[in-house]
């Protein structure tokens, strides 16, 4: 006998989401409903020969984009924002977040002669990626220079991270010189615009 709306009626799901489905021959039953972002899969196994699972891990589950323009200028080696910041919500505490930055920067000499600027990127307030550890960063040397001069470039980091939660975090950069006589600027005189991408990829 197939399922008619009369005999679906008759099961009573029990809750906003229940699905009614087939179980055997002439037979019916509830599968009920499944955990948040989850998805319905085929699974000759279970009663129903379907449930609700993860999606399959590898996948871009969403993205988050976001610009700054505003100069900001640090003149010592102490990290400081840039003003590159964005937020994301994961769906999954099991996801990983692929964190892309390409930092708008210029470090001016003084009248020394080597000088630069370094960057690291934090979740929140702790910091997961130091160019200054990998020796990454932005550099300038020049032997006996008594003039200011200064190089600009945009700087592109790569980072992979693992935040194992599902509310709202926010990835920023932060900056500073690499020499107390240098100076490190992050998008110089508004012209020059950074930009972060955070990409939930599914475990």
């Amino acid at each position: 006998m197939a399922i008619t709306k009369a005999t679906a009626s008759s099961i009573a799901p029990a809750a906003k989401g229940d699905l009614v489905v087939g179980s055997a021959t002439n037979d019916a039953s509830v599968l009920a409903v499944g955990t948040n972002n989850h998805v319905l899969t085929a699974d000759s196994t279970t009663a129903t020969g379907l449930k609700w699972a993860a999606p399959a891990g590898g996948k871009v589950l969403q993205v988050v984009s976001a610009t700054t323009s505003t100069e900001t200028t640090v003149s010592s080696t102490a990290y400081t924002d840039t003003g590159l910041t964005a937020t994301i919500t994961p769906s999954l505490a099991t996801s990983k977040i692929l964190v892309l930055t390409s930092q708008a920067a210029r470090a001016t000499l003084n009248g020394i002669e080597e000088t630069g600027l370094v960057i690291r990127i934090l979740r929140g307030a702790t910091a997961i990626f130091n160019d200054n550890a990998t020796n990454m960063n932005l550099r300038l040397q020049i032997n006996n220079i008594t003039a200011t001069m200064s190089i600009a470039t945009y700087l592109n980091y790569t980072y992979l991270d693992s935040p194992a939660t599902t509310s709202a975090t926010t990835y920023k950069t932060q900056g500073g010189a690499r020499t107390a006589n240098g100076t490190a600027i992050f998008q110089y005189g508004g012209t020059m615009t950074s930009t972060i991408t955070l990409l939930e990829i599914g475990a």
